[in-house]
């Protein structure tokens, strides 16, 4: 069922930066985005065959002030890695619309797997990753629309399997950024653990 994911995460995501994380600036902003997604995915609009999501264009519109924020070189970083989002996004929509044969998984999970791994390699920063898959994967789904244009009748433009897609890649984001802060902190205390041993040794 399309949009079970983006509903499901998403909710999931509202209520722990409302309730769990710091009371500060981001928590507020971070809420507000996410509960603005919620309610303007239901609103669209119609130009021609086009079937724009009012919830799109706050995406397209939260990237671009983010990237706006940062500093210039980061700004430029910033840039180039949602161009190369948005070009693995398309060729893995097109490859998997023009030869289907060699999908062997669910093209949801197989492109949120593969902008995922993507956004590791590409930001270092864990913050950072949302805003550049979201703005990587809005551009390249405007682009998909533009080659495939003469080919469907209708154009729309944030649907469910959009947003589906766009959440799954993040939650694979915050669950491997979970798993490797759980990780550390596991060292860590191996670390201290090993520590008081050789103190008492030496003792």
């Amino acid at each position: 069922m399309d949009g079970i994911f983006f509903y499901w995460f998403t909710w999931i995501g509202w209520a722990y930066c409302t309730f769990l994380m710091k009371t500060n600036r981001r928590r507020t902003i971070y809420s507000i985005m996410l509960l603005m997604i919620v309610i303007l995915q239901g609103f669209t609009m119609r130009a021609g065959n086009l079937l724009l999501h009012f919830s799109f264009v706050f995406l397209l519109v939260c990237g671009f002030l983010f990237a706006f924020r940062l500093d210039f070189k980061r700004m430029l970083s910033f840039v180039f890695c949602s161009c190369l989002i948005a070009l693995a996004y398309n060729a893995m929509i097109l490859f998997a619309m023009y030869d289907p044969v060699w999908i062997v998984l669910e093209v949801k999970w197989l492109l949120a797997g593969v902008l995922f791994l993507l956004s590791l390699f590409l930001m270092r920063e864990t913050s950072h990753r949302p805003f550049m898959l979201g703005a990587g994967m809005a551009v390249g789904e405007m682009v998909y629309h533009f080659i495939i244009k003469k080919l469907t009748f209708d154009i729309e433009l944030g649907s469910l399997t959009f947003f589906d897609v766009l959440t799954l890649s993040i939650a694979l984001c915050f669950a491997w950024e979970g798993l490797h802060q759980f990780s550390a902190y596991v060292y860590a205390e191996t670390v201290k653990g090993k520590g008081r041993v050789l103190k008492r040794v030496s003792r």
